[in-house]
């Protein structure tokens, strides 16, 4: 038997359990930041005409304006001369992912005194209150490009800039010239964000008179001493940029990314004005009883043109010195907006005139006030002819002498008219840019019809924090 315990007996003492204690002391949450640290590599001509080191605009890894001592100008030239050029490679660093914007601002282009030559070169005496009656800024180019660090423009690295641009173009197209170097829809560097404690950089190239590229081959830039990428030629100025002075503002913006995935550099929107004058075709007004008519050009706000690869002459007949543009009022459809439509390939002699299939295809053109620099987002309806083979439609668009849209071949059905509209978006590089429209279909006097173009500006605003 076995005797656990007796009745009457009385345990003493206190029991033991394992057991252990942790403590953590002192627990912090310390916010990380976006410190934009920015440096800058410059060269300029010197004082002997040669490209050298520059070190009023080089400076080391830092911020640009601390507020007290520091003010880094990227730019500080106070006496250039035709032929004088630069280049600058700017290096941005993060210490955490970041997305990356830059803005360039013009703040004056100044005529600021008016010396013998320049009166000489009729130009206009200096107005004190007038920051911007100088002409150095037109007449300084830049480039800018997503640079792999060496100084020197290569032949696989890719323009910011749009190209070669002056001063003043590139700096005043909408406020500034503003870049997403890296926001939500993209990047110009390899990689989608400025990264964490990463080296990115972006350098620029500016020559006071015209510059041209010429792209060093891929990997084998040594530096803006033996190659820059680029050529300087200013023998084409004269006196008129003499005492002129220009100042600008250059800007970099760093936003986190982590948790901000739709960040935009900046926030685009259509303007309320169409540029485009009567792009409805409601002027001259069809009065015809056969709901059609030809009108010499210009008609509305369309200059006309014959189109340059086709015969003037079909069997004893003489096309018209002077181009028609054919307008049409329900003919053989409803216009897609408006009462009014237009054919491209028009007609010699109108609805009261004999002859039929004469090779009467048009351009008709408009010469826009643009801004250099500028987005216009177009559109337009297009309609084969109903009952007409592919071959007779077909319309390119041109913006300033480039193919922007090309209808391709269409076949008209059976039934009404059945439109489509097109759109896109085209950027100007001049402050006047001729958008033109061509029938390229077969020239029969049967084709293409359109209706309600469009043009309207896109403005852009920097999205700051």
């Amino acid at each position: 038997m076995l005797i656990v315990g007796s009745a009457g007996a009385l345990a003493t003492g206190t029991s033991a359990f394992f057991s252990d204690t942790e403590t953590s002391t002192g627990n912090t949450f310390t916010a990380g930041s976006i410190d934009l640290l920015v440096d800058n590599q410059s060269y300029a001509t010197n004082a002997q005409g040669v490209l050298a080191v520059s070190p009023t605009t080089s400076w080391p890894e830092g911020n640009l304006n601390d507020g007290v001592t520091t003010l880094h100008k990227f730019f500080d030239f106070g006496d250039i001369k035709p032929d004088d050029e630069g280049e600058d490679t700017i290096s941005l660093h993060t210490q955490n992912d970041a997305y990356a914007c830059m803005d360039v601002t013009l703040t004056s282009n100044d005529d600021r005194s008016t010396v013998d030559p320049e009166t000489d070169a009729l130009d206009a005496v200096e107005n004190p209150a007038d920051a911007w009656d100088g002409e150095l800024a037109q007449n300084i180019q830049m480039f800018w490009w997503a640079d792999d660090g060496d100084n020197v423009y290569e032949d696989n690295e890719d323009s910011i800039s749009g190209g070669i641009k002056t001063l003043y173009d590139l700096a005043t197209s909408s406020g500034a010239f503003s870049v997403a170097l890296a926001d939500s829809l993209g990047s110009i560097w390899d990689t989608t964000t400025l990264p964490a404690d990463v080296t990115k950089y972006v350098a620029k190239a500016w020559c006071f008179g015209t510059l041209g590229l010429a792209a060093v081959p891929a990997g084998q830039g040594v530096s803006p001493l033996t190659a820059t990428g680029v050529t300087c030629d200013g023998s084409a100025l004269g006196n008129e940029t003499q005492t002129d002075g220009a100042t600008l503002d250059v800007e970099f913006r760093a936003v986190q990314a982590r948790n901000n995935p739709n960040f935009l550099c900046e926030e685009c929107v259509l303007t309320n004005t169409n540029v485009l004058f009567d792009g409805g075709f409601e002027n001259p007004e069809v009065t015809n009883p056969a709901q059609w008519d030809i009108f010499p050009s210009p008609a509305g706000g369309w200059q006309v043109a014959w189109r340059s690869d086709i015969p003037a002459t079909f069997g004893a007949q003489n096309r018209p010195a002077i181009a028609n543009i054919e307008f049409h009022e329900g003919v053989l459809g409803l216009a897609d907006e408006g009462d009014q439509y237009v054919e491209l390939d028009t007609d010699w002699a109108g609805p009261n005139g004999s002859g039929d299939g004469e090779p009467a295809s048009v351009t008709i053109y408009q010469d826009i006030a643009t801004t250099p620099g500028a987005t216009y987002q177009w559109s337009y309806a297009f309609a084969p002819r109903p009952n007409t083979p592919a071959s007779d439609n077909r319309v390119e668009m041109r913006w300033g002498g480039v193919i922007a849209n090309d209808t391709g071949n269409v076949a008209g059905g059976g039934g009404p008219i059945a439109w489509t509209t097109l759109t896109g978006s085209v950027v100007a590089t001049t402050t006047t840019t001729r958008i033109q429209f061509t029938d390229l279909g077969t020239a029969n006097s049967l084709g293409s019809f359109v209706d309600d173009f469009s043009l309207i500006k896109i403005s852009c605003t920097p999205i700051r924090p």
